[in-house]
């Protein structure tokens, strides 16, 4: 029968947890893979696309010796620490978490499943994913959740699960401005151990979720054999210099930006930053396409378009690409 490997970790800090993210994410081949990693140190998450000097007031964070780590996926920031589990669901190419063929645009809603049904049955029975970057239950925020994926065809679901602290991050450290969209940032957040009138260990969750990953994808669970691997972390923050920005360009979740160096009405350089959620391949694709591009929208809008159209690519979190394109536009004619 076909297995579900569960990697559990110790409870470590969230750097390792990446590191191991990272590395189950890259095999070329084998079989689906579930890690399970409590968290024991306080750090701020960011999202894999978000540019930190605008997603985190830094000097706040600096002064609490707060770690800043980029996670896997794409989203928005978030406050983790003790009481909290990184998850990560993945399948390297060839291979899935969930029967039936799909699009890239569907993993989320498939891999999700399996993740609902371990937390309803550790206490938050009324679990829900909307389509949005976050579970609730009862109202409240219980776990925030991604995708990412390769060219190839690896597929994976990224989540951390607000154990008995929530993941919100502080107003003195969130640098976001307002959203014009109250609904914007969900429902308030919550606690896995609050919705069960009880607290809740992190291994009786990490067993639920093996249990209702095994069940949606139905795959034998079986511990990780060996060592588990670890990767090189991704850069938290990136030399800005010289680059004109954008300014921030609301979307569904949050805000994209861009960042570009240009000359004569062209790009040399184009970064795509915020709160989206999409495959990395896909943004960086789009980046390198943009050299020697026009900043107008009749050469711009066409290679947002194909660099989110591309097999094994997604997007979630923006209703509108043309919203992408202005905001490369305005980092292309000088921000």
């Amino acid at each position: 029968m076909p297995r579900l490997l569960v990697a559990r970790l110790e409870p470590g800090t969230a750097l390792r947890a990446q590191r191991v993210a990272r590395a189950l994410l890259e095999r070329g081949e084998g079989e689906a893979v579930l890690l399970l990693a409590p968290l024991s140190a306080p750090a701020l998450l960011l999202g894999r696309h978000q540019r930190a000097a605008s997603a985190i007031r830094l000097p706040g964070a600096r002064s609490g010796s707060l770690p800043l780590v980029r996670r896997a996926g794409g989203g928005r920031a978030l406050l983790v620490g003790p009481g909290a589990l990184a998850v990560l669901a993945a399948a390297p190419p060839g291979a899935s978490l969930h029967p039936g063929p799909f699009g890239a645009d569907k993993v989320m809603n498939r891999y999700v499943r399996g993740l609902l049904g371990g937390l309803r049955s550790a206490g938050a029975r009324a679990a829900a994913w909307l389509g949005r970057d976050f579970v609730s239950s009862d109202s409240r925020r219980v776990a925030v959740v991604s995708q990412e994926g390769s060219a190839r065809g690896a597929t994976a679901l990224e989540a951390v699960v607000a154990l008995s602290a929530d993941l919100a991050l502080p107003p003195e450290l969130d640098g976001s401005p307002a959203h014009g969209d109250p609904r914007a940032a969900g429902p308030p957040p919550g606690t896995l151990s609050a919705l069960a009138g009880r607290a809740v260990s992190a291994e009786e969750v990490a067993a639920a979720l093996e249990a209702g990953f095994a069940a949606a994808s139905g795959l034998e669970p079986a511990p990780w054999p060996g060592a588990i691997p670890e990767a090189a972390p991704l850069p938290a923050e990136e030399e800005e210099e010289g680059l004109a920005r954008s300014g921030p360009v609301e979307i569904a979740i949050g805000f994209a930006e861009a960042l570009a160096r240009s000359r004569d009405g062209r790009f040399e350089e184009a970064r795509l930053r915020g709160d989206f959620i999409a495959p990395a391949f896909a943004v960086e694709a789009l980046e390198r396409s943009l050299a020697g591009c026009r900043a107008e929208l009749a050469e711009v809008g066409p290679r947002v378009d194909a660099a989110f159209r591309a097999p094994g690519a997604f997007l979630h979190g923006v209703r509108e690409l043309r919203s992408l394109a202005e905001a490369l536009l305005r980092a292309g004619r000088g921000g």
